[in-house]
């Protein structure tokens, strides 16, 4: 008997859950001016957020920080997390068939 949904689009919708899911890591950097002079502080962190957030924020990430790399890291991670919903998700609905 013939699958009813076929994997691709059941990967295809894995990816658009998957992109809009919270789990894509960002690089932030926050500069702390002190206000008696004696200069400043620049703390660098991570912060979770969604894959359009981190997209939004591309044009600002300078050179140093090696930006080609983060958004290869965050693609990777899109298609490892898409491929987690997909494949439990063809199983259930070839067992079902």
């Amino acid at each position: 008997m013939r699958r009813l949904v076929p994997l691709a689009v059941i990967f295809a919708s894995a990816l658009v859950i998957a992109a809009l899911l919270p789990l894509y890591i960002e690089r932030t950097m926050t500069e702390v001016m002190f206000a008696d002079g004696s200069g400043g502080r620049i703390d660098w962190g991570w912060k979770r957020c969604t894959l359009r957030d981190c997209w939004t924020d591309y044009h600002y990430v300078q050179r140093e920080e090696n930006p080609a790399l983060w958004l290869a890291l965050d693609i990777v991670l899109l298609f490892a997390y898409a491929s987690v919903i997909a494949i439990p998700l063809n199983l259930a609905f070839r067992t079902r068939s």
